[in-house]
């Protein structure tokens, strides 16, 4: 199998439903790409929600956070390839296709795309003008070691080399972009996927903007 695409949720019955929608609609040949749920400890309806996608595989744990749902992922991946998205996230059409034609074209170990939002909202949008800030000196680099699972890709091989995403760090905090930066140390290259688009409900008020960024230092 080519692609297997990753995502862990809890408590996600609301946004699970959007996010697999999306990823059934990739423009991707059947049989190439299969799609891996990991509950991590969801008390609502959430594994309900997963199981009326045809062809998805939902597996459940007791809550251990992002990296141990991730890592548990990637043990049941069959694909040469292991994508990232989050349960909050609507992958465009063409997403997939994009990460794996840029990693497969340039050689490299695995690479990122990019967030969007509709929203109108003036945080919401001054979230995606910083979001917009960073892609743009990404686009002036050969190379990155900087990836967020909202929209990632890596090789599976050089996820085993690695051991995956490190548990000790059970809360959604930086657990993907220190992946990024051990798999970038071992001399493997990542790349910036500009056109491997995510459409995401951005924090929509200074509270929730400020929490976000209080949790993650």
């Amino acid at each position: 199998m080519r692609a297997s695409v990753v995502v862990p949720v809890r408590d996600g019955t609301e946004v699970i439903g959007r996010c697999l929608a999306a990823l059934a609609a990739q423009d991707l040949p059947e049989g190439e790409m299969e799609v891996i749920v990991v509950d991590d400890g969801s008390t609502d309806d959430t594994a309900e929600t997963v199981r009326r996608y045809r062809g998805v595989t939902l597996l459940q744990q007791a809550p251990q956070g992002p990296a141990a749902a991730r890592n548990r992922g990637i043990s049941q991946a069959r694909g040469e390839y292991v994508l990232f998205t989050d349960a909050d996230c609507a992958p465009r059409p063409t997403w997939a296709r994009a990460l794996l034609e840029a990693v497969e074209a340039s050689g490299a170990a695995g690479g990122k795309g990019v967030y969007v939002t509709r929203q109108e909202s003036l945080v919401a949008r001054f979230v995606q003008i910083e979001y917009e800030t960073k892609y743009a000196r990404m686009a002036r680099r050969d190379a990155i070691d900087f990836v967020d699972t909202y929209a990632a890709i890596y090789r599976r091989d050089v996820l085993d080399e690695v051991g995956g995403f490190d548990e000790r760090l059970p809360s959604t905090s930086l657990e993907d972009q220190e992946l990024s930066f051990r798999v970038a140390e071992r001399g493997h290259r990542l790349v910036f996927v500009p056109g491997a688009v995510v459409e995401h409900l951005h924090a929509a008020t200074l509270r929730r903007y400020a929490r976000k960024k209080f949790s993650i230092g």
